[in-house]
């Protein structure tokens, strides 16, 4: 039995600019995991392309011509792209970062992809021609409602009591993530919105959503007027609440992993996409699968009697029940893939299997 402890294989994220390095210099595998869609991945393989055509990487950016020229992109506005894609200015360190990343991301033995085949044909099977990618998402765990394991390290707040006392499917959910940042007048506009609608609601606000000079973000007498109409935590488990019944729709920054837990139990999106890939999460959730709708047109934010209005489009009427219809179809081809017989299973078998194939081919060559 061979007892050696010495690692074979290198699994880091697509963003790490030292992974490619460190799996070369000891002579290992090295496997580049892609947290985001393979649409966000394609387009950042491409970015030659984007750059010739003035997409990206241009005096202004002043191109406004559809994007119809990437393998596998059936097409897209410029202002769809990643917000880094978007910037003028290619000195800051992100594009270093990014440039790094997708060059080594080129010469990765294998990409494993937190997606769905069936959710990304095109984009999937463009790399798929490109070298080896495996599409074995959604990465949470088949009792995605139960976990038996915490995963956060934030302190949660348990909502499960207050939510148990309001009306199935009554509740909107708010939270933009754990990262992506926001301003206070967006923020106030929002708040407004959510008063304004006369709706119940449950906002995660963590501290540090504008910055961490800012200890208040909600307008004067919010609390006060919502009264026992809206719960606004710090941080919550975000699985608990989406799947409970009570819960109708999500207002999400359009983080990846939120739009997979919100197809999983079938709760449609108001989007509000803040930075990164979030921008393009967006035209797939709203454009592509019409899963969701947008909360401002253009990434600005309107009144907050539009913000009001876009609540109360979602919640009831003809919108209401075509975005329920068309994602109970995108969760159908979510939960098929992670069966015995479907594409994620099938793609994550087969990774493995090449994987120790490749692990394989390398010791043999280093005993030549």
């Amino acid at each position: 039995m061979d007892m050696d402890p010495r690692p074979s294989c290198l699994v880091a994220d697509t963003f790490s600019t030292w992974g490619y390095d460190v799996a070369r210099k000891y002579g290992l595998v090295f496997v580049s995991f892609w947290t985001q869609p393979a649409l966000v991945l394609t387009l950042y393989l491409h970015l030659d392309l984007l750059k010739k055509n003035g997409h990206y990487d241009s005096q202004d950016n002043s191109n406004k011509d559809t994007i119809d020229y990437i393998p596998g992109v059936t097409s897209l506005k410029p202002r769809d792209l990643m917000s880094f894609l978007q910037e003028t200015d290619t000195s800051k360190i992100m594009h270093w970062i990014i440039h790094k990343a997708f060059t080594d991301a080129k010469k990765a033995d294998f990409i494993i992809c937190n997606t769905v085949e069936e959710l990304e044909p095109g984009p999937i099977s463009v790399l798929k021609e490109m070298q080896p990618i495996y599409a074995i998402g959604p990465l949470f765990p088949s009792h995605f409602t139960n976990p038996a394991v915490e995963m956060n390290l934030w302190s949660e707040s348990d909502c499960s009591r207050w939510l148990n006392n309001k009306p199935q499917g009554s509740v909107l959910y708010a939270s933009f993530g754990s990262y992506a940042h926001s301003n206070k007048q967006d923020i106030e506009t929002i708040a407004n919105g959510l008063l304004l609608s006369g709706l119940s609601f449950i906002w995660v606000l963590r501290p540090g959503i504008v910055n961490s000079d800012v200890t208040e973000v909600l307008p004067n007498g919010f609390r006060e007027n919502v009264g026992n109409r809206g719960l606004v935590v710090p941080w919550c488990k975000q699985n608990a609440v989406l799947s409970h019944s009570a819960v109708g729709r999500f207002l999400t920054h359009c983080g990846w992993n939120s739009i997979l837990e919100s197809i999983w139990v079938g709760v449609p999106l108001l989007c509000f996409p803040l930075v990164g890939d979030q921008i393009t999460n967006r035209k797939m959730v709203v454009e592509d699968w019409k899963i969701g709708i947008n909360l401002c047109d253009d990434g600005k934010l309107g009144s907050s009697n539009e913000v009001a209005e876009r609540i109360k489009l979602m919640m009831s009427g003809e919108t209401c029940y075509e975005l329920r219809k068309n994602i109970e179809q995108v969760r159908k081809k979510l939960e098929n893939t992670s069966s015995g017989n479907g594409s994620s299973q099938m793609n994550f078998d087969k990774f493995v299997t090449d994987v120790k194939a490749e692990i394989d081919r390398h010791n043999s060559e280093k005993k030549l």
